[in-house]
C-alpha cells in the first residue's frame, strides 16, 4: 500500500509537485502559528476564545494539507487523461 502511494507521488508532474510543496509548507506554517497561539494560551493568557481560535487554526491547517495532497493528485490525473 505504501509502495503504491509512493509510486503515485513519484509519477506526479513537476509543476503539481511544486504547488503541493508550497501548499504543504504554507499549511505547516499555519499549524505552527496555531501552536504558538495555543502555547500563549497555556502559559500567559487563559482565554477560552484564544483556545478555540488556536484549535480551529490547527484543524484548518491539517485540512489544507490533505486538500493539497488530494487535489494535487486529482489535477495530475485529469491533466494526464486530457493529453
Amino acid at each position: 500500500m505504501f509502495k503504491k502511494f509512493m509510486n503515485i507521488f513519484n509519477e506526479l508532474d513537476i509543476k503539481v509537485k511544486k504547488i503541493m510543496n508550497y501548499g504543504f509548507k504554507f499549511s505547516i506554517g499555519f499549524c505552527f502559528i496555531a501552536a504558538l497561539i495555543l502555547l500563549f494560551y497555556e502559559t500567559i493568557y487563559a482565554s477560552p476564545d484564544l483556545y478555540y481560535i488556536g484549535l480551529k487554526m490547527i484543524e484548518t491547517g491539517l485540512f489544507f494539507i490533505t486538500e493539497f495532497i488530494i487535489c494535487g493528485i486529482a489535477v495530475d490525473r485529469i491533466s494526464k487523461q486530457m493529453i
